[in-house]
């Protein structure tokens, strides 16, 4: 990780995508309280994540309008929140900011939500006026969603509005102390598979890939079963493992145990590359 000109080390990694536009997101707000507190911060490409902290801290940073629009999939019709979910969970210590979840008002008669975006306060009349726009996403199906993350292991931030999310942002990186030089903790690292030099670091990687487990949870695993095939035979005795319920053996054991079946644009790729060949 590159350190600035005066030999400081980045305590926090911005993901690049998070700093542009003209709108004023919670990431940016992150950014104006770490330079006043003269925190350093390094931006960069992430794979996965949009902040990333010490202690293999990652927050991924969504909108309820982005949550709707990450369920409608990639073009092969996979949905890109479940990858986004899945990189997440490679960390430590995954994280979600839903920025402004506690600001939405719910329509369960018409199956949506409405998320603020303009509010404003009328000249010499006691009330404020305030802008919507509609997401059509079932208040109970959102919720359902939001509990899907925290059964999988990942914390859930919900914030207000940018200004309340940056706080809570700040809050959770740095969640003792406001000095960046009293924190000891270790420096944030980017989660890729690069990098894994060691067999424990390999193994901790492959059981971290099962849907609801991550690197702690993938640690206390192999602590209690001794290798990756014993973790992956026995998984009905996961339970015993602390923080490991019934649905993340359920989730767990559909992945490992169903029968593999192809995906049809896997399949045409190939064959299109195979005619290639031939021609």
């Amino acid at each position: 990780m590159q350190t600035d000109l005066f030999g400081n080390v980045p305590q926090i990694v911005i993901d690049v995508h998070e700093t542009t536009g003209k709108s004023m997101n919670s990431v940016k707000m992150l950014m104006q309280m770490l330079d006043k507190a003269k925190i350093h911060y390094a931006i960069e490409k992430i794979p996965i994540g949009d902040v990333l902290g010490p202690d293999g801290l990652a927050i991924e940073r969504k909108t309820v309008g982005d949550l709707v629009n990450t369920l409608g999939g990639s073009s092969y019709g996979v949905p890109r929140l479940t990858k986004q979910i899945e990189g997440l969970l490679k960390y430590e210590r995954p994280h979600i900011l839903i920025e402004n979840l506690l600001s939405i008002r719910r329509d369960p008669v018409n199956g949506c939500v409405y998320v603020p975006f303009k509010t404003r306060r009328s000249r010499g009349k006691p009330y404020v006026v305030t802008m919507e726009r509609v997401s059509y996403i079932h208040p109970s199906s959102l919720d359902a969603l939001i509990q899907s993350f925290r059964d999988r292991g990942i914390q859930v931030i919900e914030g207000f509005n940018a200004a309340h999310s940056a706080g809570l942002l700040f809050g959770t990186i740095f969640p003792q102390t406001k000095d960046a030089k009293e924190n000891t903790q270790r420096l944030p690292t980017i989660r890729t598979r690069k990098g894994l030099d060691t067999m424990s670091g390999e193994q901790e990687f492959f059981i971290a890939g099962i849907p609801g487990v991550n690197v702690v949870r993938a640690r206390n695993l192999l602590r209690k079963f001794g290798s990756p095939s014993d973790v992956v035979t026995r998984t009905e005795e996961w339970t015993k493992v602390g923080g490991i319920g019934p649905k993340t053996v359920a989730a767990a054991r559909k992945m490992l145990f169903t029968k593999y079946v192809e995906d049809s644009h896997v399949g045409e790729e190939q064959k299109d590359a195979e005619e290639q060949k031939t021609n």
